[in-house]
């Protein structure tokens, strides 16, 4: 039985994708974003300057991942009907539990964090793509069974995606200051401290 030619196309893209991804983040931690280029990317996944800009817009992009896991937390999700403030830490538990597991995406997330803290305009950019995960949360929130009211909808979705980049922003700068911190440690500190400002 032969692979679909589709299929193989897709995983070819999706490897050239990742493989461009991988060189980007390596050579932005070697030598910072600013001094990292396009073609030293390319060069270093393998590939043309024109099939980088087939995957990513801008160098700043090619390094920063998506936000998969949390993205497939939002798709699972299962929150109480009608209660913001339980859903919210109904979130917070799916998200720790998201947190907890071990595997390569997660140390991903760790060395962008430590980016972020060495390089904060790359929150700018990141700021975007959290921007699509709160659209979905939201439109997950409004729809059965949760039936959150919009505005409700949409304080939530930001509140439990503002901790979350909280959480790996804090993770990055305490990490670079030389402090072990556990990522899902940290997630619940900041949970509870929002809990703490705004009882």
């Amino acid at each position: 039985m032969t692979d679909d030619p589709r299929d193989l196309r897709t995983r070819r893209r999706l490897a050239t994708h990742r493989e461009i991804h991988e060189a980007a983040l390596d050579l932005f931690e070697e030598q910072g974003v600013r001094e990292t280029t396009v073609q030293q990317i390319a060069e270093r996944a393998g590939v043309s300057q024109r099939t980088f800009f087939r995957h990513f817009e801008t160098k700043e992009q090619a390094g920063l991942p998506g936000h998969h896991r949390l993205a497939r937390m939002v798709e699972e999700l299962e929150p109480p009907a009608g209660d913001p403030a339980g859903t919210l830490r109904h979130i917070e538990r799916a998200t720790a539990l998201a947190l907890a597991a071990d595997d390569p995406e997660l140390r991903e997330h760790r060395r962008v964090a430590l980016l972020f803290a060495r390089e904060p305009e790359l929150l700018v950019l990141a700021a975007a793509r959290e921007k699509a995960l709160i659209t979905r949360l939201r439109e997950r929130l409004s729809a059965p069974p949760a039936d959150l009211d919009p505005t409700a909808a949409l304080l939530v979705a930001e509140i439990a995606v503002a901790v979350w980049r909280t959480t790996w922003e804090r993770w990055g700068e305490r990490t670079a200051a030389g402090e072990e911190v556990d990522p899902v440690d940290l997630y619940r500190e900041c949970s509870d401290r929002l809990r703490a400002l705004f009882p």
